[in-house]
């Protein structure tokens, strides 16, 4: 038989009842349920209140100073570089400004035509091919400078080729300064679609130009690259990023022979070395202590518009 309760435990009970729920036994059962979801949905209003955390992607600079003229040698160079990139779990490597002729425009003193053989077609170009097949093998998007030929044009071109060895897109320097006598400017400023967002893809002296810089960003860049081989180092050239980013609250990565730069939303320097002061070696000088070289990493943020 079960105990009755005593009279003056039963009478003290009802009296806290009626004092503080109103004697209603369904306030008295849920209250610690009201007690749970009231927590539980402070809780939840914290966790919305906190700025969600952007996803990121490995990107990776090959920092690698020219041989002018010599599309093997840079090549084999580059190669080891960009599989190192690859290993240490980079998805998006990007050499410099024409890596493969070494930025042969520079000189002017090599004949128009050695120049013009120097450039190759897209996409049966032979060291095209070579690229399209390190990007598959390594499962990377690569971008690569080089100079392209397309019938009698020659372009200072970058190419996107993703983890399928296929080529997703192609860029033409716009803002050709001293290379105007021998290449052809382009005249679009096009984004690619990447797993890891849209990206604009500038060259070197393209930077200089807002208009340039906002065009990109009008056909919907989430960020841009930007392979170089000109000005650079913090008087005369990472000033010029960072307000390009400012203006359009992106991010930027320069690569270039000496340096590499990301450039943040607001203008910040979120990485920044200079490597030697020289933008090309001779064949004679590799591995010397002139020939500096690093493949640069970072933690790109990103976050679809």
């Amino acid at each position: 038989m079960k105990p009755a309760t005593p009279k003056t435990e039963l009478t003290l009970s009802t009296q806290l009842r009626k004092a503080v729920f109103g004697g209603s036994y369904k306030i008295i059962r849920w209250f610690p349920l009201a007690i749970m979801a009231g927590a539980l949905a402070a809780f939840l209003s914290l966790r919305a209140a906190e700025p969600d955390t952007p996803p990121t992607v490995r990107v990776a600079g090959i920092v690698l100073k020219w041989i002018r003229a010599d599309k093997e040698a840079n090549y084999r160079r580059a190669e080891p570089m960009i599989r190192e990139a690859a290993a240490h779990g980079a998805k998006i490597v990007c050499t410099t400004e024409c890596f493969l002729d070494g930025y042969a425009i520079e000189d002017k003193s090599i004949p128009l035509e050695k120049y013009r053989a120097l450039g190759e077609p897209i996409p049966s170009g032979k060291y095209f091919q070579k690229l399209t097949s390190l990007a598959k093998e390594l499962k990377i998007h690569l971008i690569a400078g080089m100079l392209e030929a397309d019938g009698d044009a020659r372009y200072n071109t970058s190419v996107l080729i993703g983890p399928d060895g296929k080529l997703i897109g192609k860029y033409h320097k716009q803002s050709l300064g001293h290379e105007a006598v021998r290449n052809t400017p382009g005249d679009s400023s096009p984004v690619f679609g990447t797993p890891y967002g849209r990206v604009g893809i500038m060259i070197c002296a393209d930077r200089t130009e807002p208009a340039i810089v906002r065009r990109f960003c009008a056909e919907g860049a989430d960020f841009l690259m930007c392979p170089s081989g000109g000005m650079y180092g913090p008087k005369s050239n990472d000033p010029i990023v960072q307000s390009r980013s400012r203006e359009n609250k992106i991010h930027i990565v320069f690569v270039h022979p000496a340096e590499f730069l990301v450039t943040g939303p607001d203008g910040t320097s979120l990485a920044n070395t200079v490597l030697g002061n020289r933008l090309e070696i001779s064949a004679d000088q590799v591995g010397s202590d002139k020939d500096e070289n690093r493949v640069f990493y970072l933690e790109l943020p990103w976050q679809r518009k």
